[in-house]
């Protein structure tokens, strides 16, 4: 009997010892997930907001005699509910287009539109693809964003990855991206190395980080590669 008393009292610790730090991580998880979805959604709209050179609020806080700048997440939304127009590929008509923007997959594809006045600027959206450097099992998710020709870029932006800090890391730098802008896409988008970026569609790798670069590269072609292609099957 004392032998039964034993294995119970070592599964009830056993059970209580596992319980503990899950009751934990849950408690963390629901106190800290509501952040986090705030973080990504006005991450991704200031990225859209920034391509696009559309100013919003920020303030300036003075901390133990250093100045840090905050952004304003209200203005950040009202500006962007202001500008952008946020649909479904098989709900929108873009005239400049003469077609109806067909889906870019079997659920439809989230589109970002900016109109200045009447004049369509540009067309963004997300895409996600399993990352190549340090760690393959994670997403890199990056906001790409054409002009009305839907070749030329107007930017892109980093949304998530968990790339080697200090090498494929450096994709979120503003060095780098900012090579992108102006950039065209067809026949497709190269990233060289080994010498500088002389053609209209060609952007310096990353240093040291050849598989992130690479990674990187075959995400925007494939990307707007099944972009143009339903383009043209919606014509």
């Amino acid at each position: 009997m004392n032998e039964y008393k034993i294995i119970l009292l070592r599964v009830f610790s056993i059970c209580l010892i596992t319980a503990i730090p899950c009751a934990i991580l849950l408690t963390l998880y629901f106190a800290t997930s509501t952040r986090i979805a705030e973080y990504h959604e006005i991450k991704l709209k200031r990225s859209v907001l920034d391509i696009f050179d559309i100013p919003y609020r920020t303030e300036e806080k003075q901390f133990l005699g250093f100045s840090q700048s905050k952004i304003d997440k209200k203005d950040v939304r009202k500006v962007f509910n202001k500008n952008i127009s946020r649909k479904n590929t098989s709900d929108i008509y873009i005239p400049e287009l003469s077609s109806n923007l067909p889906k870019m997959d079997k659920t439809g594809k989230e589109v970002f539109l900016y109109y200045k006045g009447r004049s369509l600027e540009g067309i963004g959206f997300i895409t996600t693809k399993l990352g190549y450097g340090f760690n393959k099992a994670a997403d890199i998710s990056l906001f790409i964003c054409v002009g009305p020709d839907l070749e030329t870029i107007k930017g892109i932006e980093v949304l998530d990855h968990t790339e080697t800090p200090g090498l494929g890391g450096r994709m979120t730098e503003e060095e780098f991206k900012n090579q992108f802008v102006g950039k065209k896409l067809k026949p497709r988008l190269s990233l060289v190395r080994g010498r500088e970026s002389v053609g209209p569609n060609e952007v310096h790798a990353i240093t040291g980080a050849s598989y992130t670069s690479k990674g990187i590269e075959k995400i925007i072609n494939e990307a707007m590669g099944a972009f143009w292609q339903e383009m043209e099957a919606g014509r």
